[in-house]
């Protein structure tokens, strides 16, 4: 069974007050139907105003800055992932089932699905290279204990030469001519991976003659979809059925009873794992670097994104983390699959250096 999305809707600023912001349909097409209402003969979506809270505004002046090449040894974070619930992950191979896993690691097939609640309960969904956790972590997030190494540094030019005995290299930044002064950006981590993910639609995936109801954690139904879909939303942990979005609920995911139905004012777009909204071209998921640092990625400066007349400024958030890989990683929320097929198309870039964000404004590509 297959639900048919509703209108296309779009997002972009149209007015605000201290409860909620009211956004015009003609920027970002979204192919279902959010929080929306009529207002003047057109459609709208409806956000809070705690959603749009990260955001700087359009024209906010960026200062200047340099690039430094740091040690990285002296800067990375080791946390644990999820809640720091997994010490231990394997790679699942070819052929594997939930069962030979848990057998060659020593655990039950139970143990397996409590440690993995995106795996559903046939074990149809496992993906061959995706890591999976098989071993119990701690309770907290630690710091890891660094060591502090001679350092090199690689500057940024300005506009008035400077003599230096340093390595300099041209980076592009906005100057701002009320801040002279110069703020330095130093390398936190070097070719790290990069990967793209979303939330899923059901037009991406395929029919199966089989449909199951989805349910919340206390066993409500939710939804009749096809089981083909409801894979889908376990693994990508958020998803559109009909006009409601749906997110992974706080409970191991058995016989599709773990889903949550989300109010879409505050989330348009579906929960990270910490429980903050989704934000397209912003939100970045990171298993090595601190829940709410600003990170600047240049390899993404001047990207073309799609639903947006914006250009991206290297600027994001860490507010998430993933499952499926480990440390050195870096995952791309762009909210739906098309944008990703887009923007793979269009850079392939599979490898990024990453530098702290000091200042850096987050925008509003919606």
């Amino acid at each position: 069974m297959r639900f048919q999305t509703l209108s296309l809707t779009a997002i972009g600023l149209l007015m605000f007050s201290s409860s909620q912001i009211g956004v015009n349909a003609k920027s970002f097409m979204l192919r279902d139907n959010l929080a929306t209402v009529e207002r003047d003969g057109a459609i709208h979506t409806v956000v809070s105003a705690m959603y749009l809270a990260p955001f700087s505004s359009d024209d906010a002046p960026e200062a200047e800055f340099e690039l430094v090449d740091d040690d990285l040894n002296s800067h990375l974070l080791s946390y644990t992932k999820r809640g720091a619930s997994c010490s231990k992950y394997v790679t699942i191979k070819s052929g594997d089932t939930c069962a030979k896993v848990a057998k060659s690691n020593s655990i039950t097939v139970s143990k397996f699905y409590d440690l993995n609640s995106q795996v559903n309960s046939k074990c149809t969904n496992i993906i061959a290279g995706k890591k999976y956790c098989v071993k119990a972590g701690t309770t907290a997030n630690v710091k890891a204990k660094t060591t502090t190494k001679k350092k090199t540094t690689t500057k940024k030019t300005t506009t008035k030469k400077k003599t230096t005995t340093k390595k300099s290299t041209k980076t592009t930044a906005k100057a701002s001519p009320s801040n002279k002064s110069v703020s330095s950006r130093k390398k936190i981590q070097s070719n790290s991976a990069f990967t793209y993910y979303w939330t899923a639609q059901e037009a991406d995936y395929a029919d199966n003659s089989k449909t199951v109801t989805i349910k919340t954690c206390s066993g409500k139904s939710i939804a009749k979809v096809d089981e083909t879909y409801a894979d889908a939303l376990v693994m990508e942990g958020a998803g559109v059925v009909g006009n409601k979005l749906v997110n992974l609920g706080d409970c191991t995911c058995k016989n599709y009873n773990c889903f949550e139905e989300l109010n879409k004012k505050e989330n348009p777009f579906g929960l990270t794992s910490y429980g903050s909204a989704l934000r397209p071209y912003t939100t970045i998921a990171a298993n090595d670097i601190e829940k709410g640092t600003k990170i600047y990625v240049p390899a993404l400066v001047g990207w073309s994104l799609p639903g947006s007349t914006k250009k991206h400024n290297g600027c994001l958030l860490v507010d998430d983390e993933s499952w499926s890989f480990t440390n050195k990683h870096i995952d791309f929320y762009v909210y739906e699959k098309d944008h990703y097929a887009t923007l793979n198309k269009a850079h392939k870039v599979s490898k990024v250096d990453i530098y702290e964000g000091g200042d850096c404004s987050l925008l509003n590509y919606t």
